[in-house]
């Protein structure tokens, strides 16, 4: 039967109950404004009740209860809301990436403005028109060569300042890998730390918090999926875009040759043998001058340049006597560069596919798959094709990686419109459609005449001209007088005041030119003057510009040297114009999932002091309770006494 010891027990087992509850309460009061926080709230059950039925259990009324304890201390989250969160960070993150960088080529590009390119086009070939009519004077022929100069020196700036700009971005690629790292190594310390705090029978409720925040940052560098395990440890993966360099396609994470599971980035079973990132710092290609190329790679184990004991390298050698082998080499170079991020094993080694069609089951025996490439670990490959990059769907890694593409195109438009520029202009003014390179070390001209636009580091030739390199002839900056005005390169014969040349130049700005069909590796003067559809010649003599004159002629399919600008311009304009509005769209969302979050797992002061009110009142109730159980003993001891 219950005695007064019994009642005092259940006082006991209330009065430390809610002191529980006012100290979680505190605790969540005191982390109001903590990141990442989530409320706390304790979970109250009554205790096994007296007495339990048995033969000889007591006869009477029953159960009587004993009192209150508290089972656990819970976290209020809601998971799909962390999901939700994750993707859309991941989301936001991509866009972001590109927007920061999307923005500075704009300002590179800086149009319009009175300095940009688009004006200095238009100044070029008014100072052209200008000099078909004063072909006389060497003023005039001074002004055309210093504006042209111009012209040159800001698409050499330009294109000087995207190489530097796609330098950056590999740099911001670097510095996200070494983060990307070490968050990973404190998620592993943390998920060690919670399975420990679980299978001890408590609730890791802060460890986990900290745990969501450093998820929640790295879903912002790239997409994560998450395996819950036991005891509330975690698996990471990672889904990856292609499957290989060259032909993307899917979305899901590379397979583990070892387990046919998704290749863990981190996890709670052998924590330690989780798979890396590595930033590749360096990729050469070599001639070695004996039909063989070797291409180097050069990578530091988790981004971490501060030791050369990181340092691996890949060396591949290869033939290169067949040009569409060199073109594939040519294009995974590149694929590698704009990705730079590996996957390696827990030693450092890159992993490989492994086009394998048999998979060790767990049980021992082997299952028959069919074509599936799987990641394997081990020394690292010979060879290119095999190499696993990793190469994610969303992130901060994915806007670095895509905005380097961009960058590239944009380039290439410069490239193509300095071509362009190139053709055409030494076309008119050595009334060639061909271009020959001269042997001579003293002389390369063609009819008697220089080339206008050279490539720099050639003497007067343009194979190979770009945005990077295209110049003014050195020989007409030294000598102005060089350049050829009237129909004739003899002035006796045209007279000094003719300016046929100069006026079919100034007329280039109207031409419509297949700018947009150059081939940046093997276009050459003949082909850009011939129609890629047609094969008509488009460098033809025009009657009205008088003695058999020769000028680049309107291709319908072709466009202006300036509208091909301008539409390089707009392009650029349009995808800022997306990545501004992605971003802006991805806070609002983010916004309001993060509301939903905090009026899940927020703490709200004024609950939190209704809350507070409730377990004092409680607790002041279960202390009286004692106080009277102790009265009531003193009747009882004392008062029998007397």
């Amino acid at each position: 039967m219950a005695g007064l010891f019994d009642t005092f027990g259940i006082a006991k087992r209330g009065l430390f109950a809610q002191q529980k509850a006012i100290d979680v309460t505190s605790h969540n009061v005191a982390n109001a404004n903590t990141e990442g926080y989530s409320r706390q709230r304790v979970t109250l059950q009554t205790t096994t009740p007296y007495c339990t039925p048995s033969f000889n259990s007591a006869a009477g009324p029953g159960q009587f209860g004993t009192g209150v304890e508290v089972t656990s201390v819970d976290r209020v989250r809601d998971t799909f809301l962390d999901y939700q969160t994750r993707v859309e960070t991941g989301v936001q993150g991509r866009y972001s990436g590109r927007d920061k960088f999307l923005s500075q080529i704009e300002n590179i590009l800086n149009e319009p403005s009175d300095t940009g390119i688009s004006s200095l086009i238009g100044k070029f070939f008014d100072d052209w028109q200008q000099l078909s009519k004063q072909a006389e004077t060497s003023n005039s022929r001074s002004v055309v060569v210093q504006q042209s100069l111009a012209l040159t020196n800001e698409l050499n700036h330009t294109s000087s300042e995207l190489t530097k700009l796609k330098e950056n971005t590999q740099m911001n690629i670097k510095d996200d890998v070494f983060d990307i790292n070490s968050t990973l190594s404190q998620i592993n310390n943390l998920n060690k730390e919670i399975v420990q705090v679980k299978v001890a029978g408590q609730s890791p409720n802060d460890l986990l918090d900290k745990r969501d925040v450093l998820l929640d940052q790295l879903s912002a560098k790239f997409g994560i999926t998450i395996d819950k395990k036991n005891y509330d440890g975690i698996d990471v993966t990672t889904s990856n875009e292609p499957a290989d360099i060259a032909s993307p396609k899917g979305g899901t994470a590379p397979i583990d040759t070892d387990t046919g599971k998704p290749v863990n980035i981190m996890q709670t079973s052998d924590p330690d043998n989780a798979v890396q990132f590595a930033y590749i710092s360096d990729i050469s290609n070599t001639d070695n001058s004996n039909d063989t190329n070797t291409v180097k790679l050069t990578y530091y184990i988790k981004g971490d340049m501060s030791s050369e004991s990181n340092k691996r390298t890949i060396r591949y050698t290869y033939n290169n006597k067949d040009p569409k082998f060199n073109a594939k080499i040519d294009a995974k170079l590149k694929g590698i560069g704009e990705c730079r991020v590996l996957y390696t094993d827990s030693q450092g080694n890159a992993l490989t596919y492994d086009p394998i069609t048999n998979k060790k089951e767990d049980n021992g025996g082997w299952d028959i798959t069919t074509g599936t490439l799987y990641l394997k670990r081990g020394k690292n490959p010979g060879d290119l094709d095999n190499l696993k990059l990793f190469q994610p769907p969303s992130g901060e890694l994915k806007g670095y990686m895509s905005v380097q593409q961009d960058i590239d195109v944009y380039q290439d438009q410069l490239d193509k419109l300095a071509k362009a520029f190139a053709f055409a202009v030494n076309a008119v003014e050595t009334q060639s459609a061909t271009y020959v390179p001269n042997d001579s070390e003293t002389d390369d001209k063609t009819n008697g005449v220089y080339n206008f636009f050279v490539n720099s580091s050639q003497k007067g030739g343009e194979d190979k001209i770009t945005a990077a390199n295209i110049t003014v002839n050195s020989e007409i900056v030294k000598d102005p007088m060089l350049v050829i005005a009237g129909w004739s390169a003899d002035t006796s014969v045209c007279g000094e005041s003719d300016g046929s040349r100069a006026l079919a130049i100034a007329q280039l700005r109207d031409k419509l030119m297949g700018i947009q069909n150059i081939d940046s590796a093997a276009m050459t003067r003949e082909k850009f003057l011939t129609n890629a559809t047609t094969g008509k010649a488009m460098f033809v003599a025009d009657s009205n510009l008088g003695n058999g004159l020769k000028t680049v002629v309107n291709n319908t399919d072709g466009m202006t040297l300036d509208n091909y600008f301008k539409d390089t311009v707009d392009r650029l304009g349009i995808q800022e114009q997306e990545a501004k509005r992605m971003v802006a769209n991805q806070h609002t969302l983010l916004a309001g999932i993060t509301q939903a979050k905090d009026s899940v797992s927020g703490v709200s002061l004024d609950e939190e002091i209704a809350n507070l009110v409730q377990f004092q009142h409680s607790y002041q109730a279960n202390a009286k309770i004692i106080s009277v159980v102790d009265q009531l003993l003193d009747v009882v001891v004392n008062g029998l006494v007397k």
